[in-house]
């Protein structure tokens, strides 16, 4: 199975190659056809990078990202409102989006919100009495492919809330599911399979010791996506630390692979297949 594997230094070299790559495949897709849809994960791997995109301007991402053509939509959600402080929707707009605690022109840490249209963000309506409707009506919003989904992977190998024996992981039909998830909180809203699958670019966040099991499970281990699901996404690109990376076996590509935007020095990232 060929796959894609940049493994950084140390978290904050992961966060910002993510950055990069986010940025990098969102100026492409714009250029491509006009405007750019991505699908953002919650949870603590990617905050850092939201963070950093956040910042905007250029440096280690190039040049800026054209927001004003960007829609945002979300690979799961927990079915908490949208300021509770375990809703992935709270956390991108803390730290992408500029609204609530981030919410200022601009901080003397050179936060700057990212000047996304306010009718081209789609949260996923966890708060709904109708959870099912909310979901079919998140169906209707989606594109036939997004341009990004970026995701993460849990130590049991779940990925968006596709967790291990669920259901959901054999639905080829709907687009968005709710589910419940052995997790608190555990109702959940996420996308499916076929959604993952059609999308025109993966980025897979990983980070710390602990993931590094299920990461060599999802990328080296016999497939089983029933048990393993991020599996599914295996022929991404991965964006793993050290420590994360630390049970795979193996090597690095020549040098000649690493690509432009995660290949400088300051970054510490280098590819493996």
């Amino acid at each position: 199975m060929s796959r894609r594997v940049v493994v950084a230094k140390d978290g904050e070299a992961l966060a910002r190659a993510a950055a990069a790559r986010i940025a990098a495949v969102l100026r492409a897709a714009v250029r491509d056809h006009g405007h750019a849809t991505v699908a953002l994960a919650g949870g603590d791997t990617p905050r850092r990078a939201y963070s950093i995109l956040g910042r905007g301007g250029s440096g280690p991402m190039g040049d800026p990202v054209p927001w004003s053509r960007v829609e945002i939509f979300f690979g799961d959600e927990r079915c908490v409102p949208p300021d509770d402080a375990s809703s992935n929707f709270r956390m991108v707009a803390d730290t992408l989006l500029g609204v609530g605690e981030a919410q200022r022109p601009m901080r003397r840490d050179g936060y700057q919100p990212a000047p996304v249209e306010p009718g081209a963000v789609h949260r996923m309506h966890g708060d709904a009495d109708d959870l099912d409707g909310a979901a079919r009506d998140y169906e209707a919003l989606l594109p036939e492919s997004l341009d990004l989904i970026v995701l993460g992977v849990g130590a049991d190998g779940h990925t968006a809330s596709l967790f291990p024996g669920a259901p959901a992981l054999g639905e080829w039909r709907r687009r968005v599911l709710v589910v419940d998830a052995p997790l608190s909180p555990t109702p959940r809203m996420t996308l499916t399979p076929p959604v993952l699958q059609s999308a025109r670019a993966i980025l897979v966040l990983a980070q710390g010791r602990a993931k590094a099991a299920v990461v060599a499970r999802a990328l080296e281990g016999a497939r089983d996506p029933d048990h393993v699901p991020a599996q599914l996404v295996a022929s991404g690109m991965w964006m793993v630390d050290r420590e994360a990376a630390s049970g795979l076996t193996r090597a690095p590509t020549s040098p000649a692979a690493v690509p432009a935007w995660a290949s400088d020095a300051r970054g510490g990232a280098s590819p493996t297949r």
